[in-house]
């Protein structure tokens, strides 16, 4: 996937086909560098800032939880965990994540070169949900609307984050 300004490529190559290990590299296209962002054996998805300065990767590692980290493409910050960053910015703002047997994120929008738009979703207790959340880079997180249909709210997350 290139970034928005046609310098970098992030590529998805296959380790092994026996464990279905893949990984995810970053592409110099000026200069033909690579370096390794992600290795992963399920589904990613990556997702570029309109600055071209980051990239979001989902990883949907299991049948019941996901892995979602912010990269700088220059190496200048460390990885961020946007789970973390949601855990420890929710309380501040008198919001939660409900208790879920099957928990699943995603990182969906760049609204800004340093917020994004940020699903959690799954089920617990035979009742699904589906919430938007809107996460900065800097630590801030507040809760967005999203028109979610009563039926399914499973489902309408997971058609969202694809």
């Amino acid at each position: 996937m290139l970034s928005p300004d046609r310098r970098y490529e992030v590529e998805n190559l296959v380790c092994s086909k026996s464990t279905n290990e893949r990984t995810l590299v970053l592409h110099n296209v000026d200069s033909g560098a690579r370096r390794t962002l992600y290795t992963y054996t399920r589904e990613a998805t990556v997702l570029w800032s309109p600055d071209s300065h980051y990239v979001a990767i989902n990883d949907y590692a299991g049948s019941d939880y996901t892995n979602n980290l912010v990269y700088s493409v220059d190496q200048s910050e460390p990885p961020i965990d946007l789970r973390k960053q949601l855990d420890r910015s929710l309380p501040e703002h008198g919001l939660e994540i409900p208790e879920a047997d099957h928990l699943y994120m995603s990182a969906i929008k760049w609204l800004s070169h340093e917020q994004l738009e940020f699903l959690v979703w799954g089920h617990g207790g035979g009742k699904g949900f589906c919430r938007c959340y809107l996460l900065s880079l800097t630590g801030s997180a507040g809760q967005c609307q999203l028109r979610v249909p009563k039926s399914n709210p499973e489902a309408y997350c997971e058609a969202l984050k694809k």
